[in-house]
């Protein structure tokens, strides 16, 4: 297709340049003439061959032009968008030890520009390089100065904000393992708060983000400060209430953003914790935050109420909620790619039109989704696109059709809808209208992709609901997807889906079995596991450890793959441990296994679960 602009602002010049090949476009004088009209409108319109670009912002020109590209074919038509969202984000979350290349994060912004989103969230902890404190983000992948401002030029060509999101009281478990941050440390994740080493070392992380961001926004954590003030502050300053600790540190903080001239958004849960009975609730509906209190929340602050959708009933009552403090509100919700090698993509379009309805519902114009990897980044950063791209365009069109959803997905992404949203049947088997009692129980996939072959933490749940046969049918299919759409630029995605999926087969089987036939001392069983299946699960296991680093080398730095060399080796080593045993066993060397003698005890499902607590009850990582 070939696009001929007769009016094209040079701001827009390098965007449309970049984004041409994605879009399979050539500039040329010959091709279709193209009006570009920046004003108060989002669309496109096609007359007497002749087509026009309405925009709003430069940024969101992007959208519109792959709006054009999709529709270019059909005759004479207009297409107006919903403007009510100022303000759409993505947040990436890379201190969790992935790190994203700039290069990468480049990639991504293409795509996040053609959806439509306008400001981009860079969450960083610590792996922000910062010259005065070298331990900072030390063998962490940490981004030097040079690449920060390298990511916002790419960025700023398209209109588009790069904000820091840092973390300035919790989340710092990382930094504070070290010995020489014992003075500013009141529990293992949490800052100390009334001493002046701490805000000296805060301040130097807010001026070296903003010295490498053009925007003037910054979003400082807050979040999850848990037992805030009842670690080494306790015992140097005596109990206070959390109220009082969170208050002053906010007002110190605030005058530090001030001084850099930056407007700060945070968080909101911490103000909702303190205030409730329990400090790890966050969505209680009799929690209300005392008006005293509320009118000591800077006002120079923007709130930002996170929920991914696990309670889909409280965003318009919590979204009310913070109504009544008086500040600007932005909703955050969630891509569910913390739990595993795949985003559980049916929860996000369970919960996203509700959440963002509520938005609409409660006066909120500005929606962030989060794009979290806890646990050590076991998923890939573009395995997110589907979230992002539904989250997208439910945001500009709240009635968008399923058939809309698919095609817009293909236009900015290249993808096949339905291979990613089949990814998502790592988790569980959703097929025959299958449902959950509730959240958890979905998120079956990683505890049976990492649990031990001998110990068998969540078997319980497979005597249950058998899964080897869902996991060889998804097999199956992601095989015939990558071997089909060769050309496809996730391909990587589909064939690491695919060899998963071989893998949790065989895992699953095994897992369905052994324990069932030691105790029925069915010993033919068991030596068919022992000299076939684990053999074979360690040859499968082999392939998606290989397939997984190809994943990984092309997009992050390859600081922080250790963790997932170990945790793939080690499922390799236990099965020759099972293997020895098992052959031990039915040889008479050993007159019983002890993981086998242990009854199974029902191990019940968390949104959250670390990989500790998925291997083996002694794992520690």
């Amino acid at each position: 297709m070939k696009l001929s602009f007769l009016n094209l602002p040079a701001e827009l010049a390098c965007g449309v340049e970049r984004l041409c090949p994605l879009l399979g476009v050539e500039c040329a004088t010959d091709g279709l003439p193209v009006t570009v009209e920046q004003g108060d409108r989002l669309g496109i319109a096609l007359h007497n061959g002749k087509a026009t670009v309405y925009y709003d912002r430069p940024v969101r020109f992007f959208r519109e032009l792959g709006l054009l590209v999709e529709h270019a074919s059909k005759p004479d038509f207009e297409l107006f968008e919903d403007t009510y969202f100022t303000d759409l984000s993505v947040m990436i979350d890379t201190a969790r030890n992935g790190v994203p290349t700039v290069e990468a994060l480049c990639r991504m912004i293409d795509r996040l520009v053609l959806m439509g989103y306008s400001s981009f969230l860079l969450y960083t902890e610590d792996t922000m390089a910062m010259e005065a404190y070298p331990y900072f983000g030390y063998m962490r992948g940490r981004y030097s100065a040079a690449e920060l401002r390298a990511l916002d030029d790419y960025a700023y060509a398209y209109g588009m904000e790069i904000i820091p999101c840092l973390e300035c009281y919790g989340h710092m478990e990382k930094y504070l393992s070290w010995a020489h941050t014992k003075p500013i440390t009141d529990t293992p994740s949490v800052l100390m708060a009334r001493e002046e080493e701490t805000f000296v070392f805060v301040e130097e992380m807010i001026k070296t983000a903003a010295s490498c961001f053009r925007s003037r926004r910054v979003h400082i954590g807050m979040d999850e400060a848990w037992n805030m003030g009842r670690g080494n502050f306790l015992s140097k300053h005596g109990y206070v209430h959390p109220f009082d600790i969170f208050n002053e540190y906010m007002e110190r903080l605030v005058s530090i953003t001030n001084k850099y001239g930056l407007k700060p958004m945070m968080w909101s849960d911490m103000y909702f914790r303190a205030a409730g009975k329990d400090q790890h609730g966050y969505y209680e509906r009799d929690t209300e935050i005392p008006p005293e209190v509320a009118a000591k929340i800077p006002t120079e602050v923007e709130l930002v109420f996170w929920h991914y959708g696990e309670k889909p009933e409280c965003d318009d009552y919590m979204l009310k909620k913070h109504a009544k403090l008086g500040r600007k509100i932005i909703y955050a919700g969630g891509t569910w790619s913390w739990i595993g090698h795949f985003p559980e993509n049916n929860y996000v379009m369970e919960t996203t039109r509700f959440s963002l309805n509520a938005c609409r519902n409660n006066d909120v114009h500005e929606a962030m989704l989060t794009v979290w990897k806890n646990d050590n980044a076991e998923c890939d950063y573009f395995a997110d696109l589907l979230s992002l791209s539904y989250f997208a365009e439910l945001a500009y069109d709240q009635f968008a059709s399923d058939e809309k959803l698919h095609a817009r997905f293909a236009a900015t992404t290249g993808g096949d809808f339905d291979a990613f949203l089949r990814m998502s049947d790592y988790h569980n088997d959703f097929g025959n209208g299958r449902t959950f009692a509730n959240f958890h129980n979905r998120f079956l996939g990683k505890p049976l992709f990492w649990q031990d072959v001998l110990e068998g933490l969540f078997d319980t749940h497979l005597f249950e609901h058998p899964m080897s046969g869902h996991y060889a049918a998804c097999a199956t299919a992601m095989r015939e997807v990558a071997a089909t759409r060769v050309d496809d630029p996730w391909n990587g995605l589909y064939v690491q889906a695919h060899r998963i999926f071989d893998y949790l087969a065989v895992k699953t089987l095994i897992a369905e079995r052994l324990h069932p036939a030691y105790a029925a001392g069915d010993r033919d069983t068991l030596a068919e596991i022992a000299n076939t299946l684990l053999p074979l699960l360690q040859t499968k296991m082999r392939t998606v450890h290989m397939t997984h680093r190809d994943l990984w080398m092309r997009n992050c730095k390859d600081v922080g793959w250790c963790i997932l060399d170990i945790r793939y080796a080690g499922v390799v080593a236990r099965c020759d441990t099972a293997i020895m045993l098992i052959n031990q066993y039915l040889n008479g060397e050993i007159d019983h296994i002890d993981a086998l003698e242990e009854v199974r005890l029902h191990h019940n499902l968390r949104g959250f679960s670390h990989y500790g607590a998925m291997a083996t009850p002694n794992l520690k990582i």
